[in-house]
């Protein structure tokens, strides 16, 4: 039986369950490839640490990369450490020594993906990410190995557990964000700064990894347009549930003759949708593909052994292509981005606004509306007796430019007291 050594940059949640996941699965593995794959080095910050854990007395720890770089034996090297510059860094090395690999590191890839994809393919070595996007879910290879006899249109997916976890508590249970968020930090599902995941930016960077592989193009996180869940109130969720519709915070890429957009948004999505059932922190992703149609990932987005589970497969697709002869064969980008302007983005969208209880006030807002030629689907006024009232609208498909200008207006009007929310509706 063939032997493999392979080093760890690492050794946190996701780095701990590989080590799990090889000596659970080994039979498995070694069953599949006629080769026995064995951690022999660790980086890691605090040796003494990690010694007094219940792992393998054969795997060295050290704090010094150079060990590893300078280790012959190691051809693979599977990087969980979440930091991106010094990540980097560590690839950029490894490359240059042969040294084929596998990172579940989304901010790397989101920011550096594509130069580091380059050098790989230059240094005739693997660089590979499945754990990058969506944990556990295969959704990577799916799309450059699977759905690459495919134009893809559209992905849209949920693929942010803690977002996730906070709107199915606040639709299922009715309580605020605030309070879904609490729950979430104390269960562990969101961090105490929890802005990365709430404001959408962790998010942002799995589509745009997901971007550039269906789309065979070059975008970045720069390249994606984003937007919280910080301003969803349980009135919103009321309100979309009474008008068939959940609100779930969503990453769209979608590609047309006027070229590519990127965005994350919170959305209005039909509660007959598939994502719409996708429910705490699980996450899912639906793909629109020109010949296969839609197909849909599902599963956890997150995880030691989820997350893990993708990194040993990525192990055993670069020991693979080291026995065969092909590593650093695959090109995932073929030309740079043309990018759709967003102001030119169409989409229905659902307004909340406070109003003055007076006469007059619906049709100064319909009026203002029909100058911007928005068509009203659907208006309820909420509260009468209140001197405030809430003003519910469903508004037909509209550019996110005219739309913009026309809440700019609505919201000079003396009898609009304010404008709550604006949210699109997906029309999937």
């Amino acid at each position: 039986m063939k032997q493999v050594s392979i080093a760890l940059l690492g050794c946190g949640t996701v780095g701990k369950g590989v080590i799990d996941v090889l000596l659970m699965n080994g039979p498995i593995i070694e069953e599949q490839l006629n080769t026995k794959i064995t951690v022999k080095r660790v980086l890691v910050r605090d040796i003494n640490k990690y010694e007094q854990m219940n792992l393998p007395s054969a795997i060295l720890f050290t704090n010094n990369f150079q060990d590893i770089i300078d280790d012959e034996e190691i051809s693979l090297v599977v990087e969980v450490m979440g930091s991106a510059d010094f990540a980097k860094e560590c690839i950029e090395e490894c490359f240059k020594r042969g040294k084929s690999v596998v990172s579940a590191n989304k901010d790397l890839i989101a920011d550096y993906g594509i130069p580091l994809l380059k050098l790989s393919k230059e240094k005739q070595v693997d660089f590979q990410f499945e754990a990058s996007v969506a944990g556990g879910i295969p959704i990577v290879r799916a799309m450059y190995a699977s759905l690459n006899g495919n134009k893809i249109d559209e992905i849209i997916g949920i693929m942010n557990g803690t977002t996730n976890y906070i709107l199915t508590q606040m639709t299922c249970r009715g309580i605020t964000y605030e309070e879904a968020l609490r729950e979430a930090q104390v269960k562990g599902y969101a961090e105490a700064d929890p802005t990365n995941d709430v404001s959408g930016y962790d998010a942002a960077r799995k589509i745009a990894i997901l971007g550039t592989l269906g789309f065979h193009s070059e975008v970045t996180f720069r390249d994606v347009q984003v937007e919280g869940i910080e301003k969803i109130t349980a009135e919103d969720i009321r309100n979309a549930l009474e008008m068939g519709y959940v609100i779930k915070l969503l990453a769209i890429a979608r590609q047309d003759k006027e070229g590519i957009s990127l965005n994350v948004h919170p959305g209005f999505i039909r509660k007959t949708h598939p994502l719409a059932n996708v429910a705490d922190a699980y996450n899912g992703i639906c793909v629109r593909g020109n010949c296969v149609g839609d197909v849909m990932f599902y599963g956890a987005g997150a995880g030691s052994l989820p997350t893990a589970s993708a990194v040993v497969s990525d192990i055993m697709n670069v020991v693979l292509h080291e026995h065969i002869g092909v590593t650093g064969q695959r090109d995932f980008v073929s030309h740079e981005a043309k990018l759709k302007p967003q102001a030119s983005i169409c989409s229905p969208y659902y307004l909340r606004l406070l109003v003055q209880n007076t006469t007059g006030v619906l049709a100064g807002i319909a009026t203002v509306l029909a100058t911007y030629h928005i068509s009203i689907r659907s208006l309820i006024q909420k509260d009468e007796t209140a001197d405030i009232a809430e003003v519910v609208l469903l508004i037909d498909q509209s550019s996110h430019c005219v739309v913009q200008k026309a809440l700019k207006e609505l919201s000079e009007l003396t009898c609009v007291h304010t404008i709550a929310n604006a949210i699109r509706v997906i029309e999937v």
